[in-house]
């Protein structure tokens, strides 16, 4: 989307040709409602013999948001992104940017995570003042809550509805827009619904450990200033596999038979490494014991030496993704009504 300005910007009616495709990737709701829309915005602007358009709509899945509606995919941030949070890292250190809104939820926030996330947050408490709660439909402790969002769309104000379910019970909540659990960030449509029962405090699975200020960061294989003790070796490794992962994933991401294959395999081999590492470095200890008992048998023995306990990897929890048993119970209350 950053090159649409060169690829585009030469068309008469290009002001009007970027409000609409921006709509059209940012707030397609369906997968389906999507491709309607794209070919609409082909027709409107007849812009069939566009190559470059073309290539987009083919390679769609790999990046317009509604087709990993529902998939974590926080941590693909650009090495630009992952060099302004090890910034802002250090810039937490010397202080905090302050809150945009009174919210005492946005409060919490700023004192749990990084400066980096927490800009996203505040994203979404501004964007909170431009919701709206049309309609509820309660179920017992479950609720459905439609929440409007004005938005601005080529100089006209839009009301795009989301639907929210809620568990008055639990907290727990999910909006149809899916950005907690693709981003990690709690999307102003459930910020407007926290706001409207009156849920002053962040229900603690909503605040991620991974965005903290106050865990250690796991390492890294973006290069960076703060970090000069990295091996050049790693990185050329790293770049390596990832250059292979994403040939592989571009041949065989047009047949869903072949996609799944790829995902099991990748599991499969995930698993397999996962057994394997403990095992090494068990080895490896066990023949460093071995040298020190022969080098100080005087001193100690081989057997008194306690080698690590193994823990067992079992690879991916089998667990369902977010959200899924607020809905299951929503769907189950609707069904017996």
């Amino acid at each position: 989307m950053n090159k649409l300005p060169s690829k585009l910007g030469g068309y008469r009616r290009y002001g009007a040709l970027y409000g609409d495709l921006n709509d059209i990737v940012w707030n397609s709701q369906t997968e389906e409602s999507f491709e309607d829309k794209w070919a609409d915005f082909i027709d409107e602007y007849n812009l069939y013999d566009n190559t470059w358009l073309s290539d987009l709509y083919d390679d769609r899945r790999m990046w317009v948001p509604i087709y990993f509606k529902g998939e974590f995919w926080a941590a693909m941030r650009s090495t630009v992104k992952e060099q302004k949070e090890l910034e802002d890292d250090a810039a937490d250190s010397r202080g905090v940017i302050p809150c945009a809104t009174t919210s005492p939820m946005e409060k919490q926030f700023q004192q749990e995570y990084t400066t980096s996330i927490f800009r996203d947050v505040q994203i979404e408490f501004v964007k909170k003042a431009n919701c709206r709660v049309s309609a509820v439909d309660e179920q017992g402790p479950l609720v459905c809550v439609k929440v409007e969002e004005e938005k601005l769309v080529n100089d006209t104000i839009l009301c795009v509805p989301y639907d929210v379910h809620f568990d008055r019970s639990t907290q727990e909540l999910r909006c149809e827009c899916n950005l907690f659990e693709s981003s990690g960030v709690l999307c102003c449509h459930c910020l407007e619904v926290f706001h409207s029962y009156k849920v002053y405090k962040v229900p603690s699975s909503y605040v991620l450990p991974r965005w903290s200020k106050k865990i250690k960061r796991k390492h890294t294989y973006v290069k960076s200033i703060h970090d000069v003790s990295r091996s050049d070796e790693s990185h050329v490794a790293f770049r390596g596999l990832c250059a292979h992962f994403y040939n592989v994933a571009q041949e065989f991401v047009g047949d869903d038979d072949e996609t799944a294959l790829l995902h099991v395999t990748l599991e499969e081999t995930r698993a397999k490494l996962a057994a394997h590492h403990p095992k090494m470095r068990s080895e490896s200890v066990s023949d460093i014991q071995t040298n020190i008992g022969s080098q100080s048998s005087n001193d100690v023995g081989v057997d008194d030496i306690q080698g690590p306990s193994k823990v067992t990897t079992k690879g991916r929890p089998k667990s369902k993704r977010l959200g899924y048993a607020l809905e299951k119970s929503f769907k189950n209350s609707r069904r017996r009504k």
